[in-house]
């Protein structure tokens, strides 16, 4: 139990019989000590009190709770500033080594199921920059989600029908008879040219294809190709969804046929409309053109459904920014079969551009600046990528410094955290490997025995910890920092699960990192006074076991040496 929880046990304790909901919360200035609470404000009406006096009783009940708090202030108009005792930060500290690669993490499945889908792209070509945002932060969304205790199920659903698909292979079937035929047809100019190019000499000749199954084989190749490229991203999904199966199977038939039934659709100029205005839309939407093709309105209706039908309790659907507005008739057809619509939550995500020598090239179809994910991926390495893309919030637009993310120094952040760990194991290597003797490196040496038993001390006795406060005031300061920064990862995992924002995590691993930087620099660990490189090793490996599971959430290789 975090010394959070416990502070707020205490509280509520003492509060017995009010309807209060006590909150404790790390404060922004040190001088306020390390945690607050402003229960006394929320208090005043319910008790009809003022909150000054009613801070000082609660002060006057907490502030001798010895081995939790070590000193208690309350401020105008009724904050009261909590500083805690080192003992609690010791026994903390005992969490984070006997759970180690579940730190931070809520009881595995222990919330609702959740289904989250992202990326989603058209089978058409190669996935583009935004595509690869949409990745990083859906696939570092759901990780978030599993550690905050969801079953979470990740999901691509693949747009492999409608238009674009039947245009992509028509103009598949025409290059393969100009292939074939060794003849130009009157075809000037191919709309997916670029991906016409790339793939039909491929398959053209492959055994047993054919004009009418090229397209599908294209179709096929792509798809492989996405696969194989998010693979390499780390982006992993437990199904991919076809949209065609929603037509083949007759389930966008039946959502249809529920839909006319229900009363909320009318026919106008040979089409078949929507009535998304009763729903909030800015206009009704249409269903079934007038030449009989659906619409992708349709089809994302019976497919959200088809999410529920599979006992799903929360749907997030991560979306690129030129979808907005879109829910809201979606929404309304789940609403209006009866589907609880607030169960689907849409996350946007804003566009990317690229800056390379200092200048910023902004992505556009039409003047040929579309930058790929694999040229992206294949420039920066897969732990930059995923670090950039996610580290700013899905509704700020983003701009990649490709310059920064190849940096080997302190200015790339994940370069920075990625080093932080390897520090930590590389003390390590040193404590057991030493070069030199002992007296020549005026420090103690370590056996790998001695080291194995120590890990299992280290996970339950608090005692070990507490040599990390018999130091001087600066050592004591950064060690002290270090400690509540590790403290706070299962409370930044719950806030960025929360925000549906990852990249908290990407912040608070930076955070940590400059702390854990600080720490070694003030703080020597290796030192020659056993008890206390005993407690400062136990502290780096707390540290070790924090950053490499952030990293994890985020997709992020933790390097041992670099």
């Amino acid at each position: 139990m975090s010394y959070k929880h416990k502070i707020k046990l205490e509280i509520e304790k003492i509060l017995n019989g009010t309807k209060t909901n006590v909150q404790v919360e790390k404060t922004k200035l040190k001088e306020h000590g390390d945690v607050a609470t402003n229960v006394a404000m929320v208090l005043a009406k319910e008790l009809k009190k003022n909150p000054f006096e009613i801070a000082n009783d609660i002060k006057a009940k907490i502030e001798n709770l010895k081995g939790l708090i070590s000193k208690v202030e309350v401020a105008k108009p009724g904050f009261i500033n909590i500083v805690v005792d080192n003992l609690a930060l010791a026994e903390s500290l005992i969490e984070v080594h006997s759970q180690k690669d579940k730190f931070g993490y809520a009881p595995s499945k222990s919330k609702e199921k959740v289904l989250v889908e992202y990326v989603s792209a058209n089978p058409t070509g190669d996935l583009h920059i935004g595509h690869g945002r949409q990745a990083a932060i859906g696939d570092s969304l759901a990780n978030v989600l599993i550690a905050d205790g969801y079953d979470v199920y990740k999901e691509f659903y693949i747009n492999d029908h409608g238009e674009q698909m039947t245009r992509l292979k028509d103009d598949a079937r025409i290059k393969y008879w100009e292939l074939k035929e060794n003849k130009k047809s009157d075809k000037i100019d191919f709309e997916y040219q670029i991906t016409i190019d790339k793939y039909i000499p491929l398959l053209v000749n492959e055994p047993g294809t054919t004009a009418d199954n090229i397209g599908e084989k294209l179709k096929e190749r792509i798809l492989n190709d996405q696969k194989s490229l998010l693979g390499k991203c780390n982006v992993k999904f437990d199904n991919w969804f076809s949209e065609t199966s929603l037509h083949t199977e007759g389930k966008a038939k039946d959502v249809l046929e529920k839909l006319k039934e229900s009363g909320f659709t009318y026919e106008h100029e040979g089409a078949l409309w929507f009535k998304a205005k009763e729903f909030k839309d800015t206009r009704d939407r249409v269903l079934i053109r007038s030449d009989g093709r659906p619409t992708y309105l349709l089809a994302d209706i019976a497919y959200h459904i088809n999410k529920i039908e599979r006992k799903n309790k929360k749907l997030i659907t991560v979306w690129g920014a030129d979808h907005h507005g879109q829910e809201i008739s979606l929404k309304g057809g789940l609403h209006a079969l009866g589907y609880d619509d607030s169960s689907l939550e849409i996350v946007f995500v804003q566009l990317v551009s690229l800056k390379k020598e200092g200048q910023e090239v902004k992505m556009s179809k039409r003047a040929g600046t579309v930058v790929n994910t694999e040229e992206v991926l294949n420039e920066v390495g897969s732990d930059a990528f995923r670090y950039f893309l996610v580290e700013s919030h899905p509704n700020n637009r983003m701009v990649f410094d490709l310059d920064l993310a190849k940096k080997q120094d302190k200015d790339n952040p994940v370069y920075y955290i990625q080093y932080a760990h390897a520090r930590c194991c590389s003390i390590f290597r040193q404590i057991t490997n030493p070069t030199g003797s002992s007296e020549e490196r005026n420090v103690s040496t370590v056996t790998e025995k001695e080291l194995s038993k120590w890990f299992e001390e280290y996970a339950k006795t608090p005692e070990i910890f507490m040599n990390l406060f018999a130091v001087n005031k600066e050592e004591y300061e950064a060690t002290k920092t270090l400690i509540l920064k590790i403290l706070d990862f299962p409370e930044e995992i719950s806030l960025s699960s929360k925000s549906r924002s990852p990249g908290r995590i990407g912040n608070y691993l930076k955070e940590l990192a400059t702390d854990f930087h600080q720490f070694y620099t003030v703080c020597r660990v290796l030192s020659k006074d056993i008890k206390i490189l005993k407690a400062r090793l136990g502290l780096t490996w707390a540290t070790k076991i924090t950053i490499a599971n952030g990293l994890k959430i985020l997709g992020i290789n933790a390097p041992e040496s670099m």
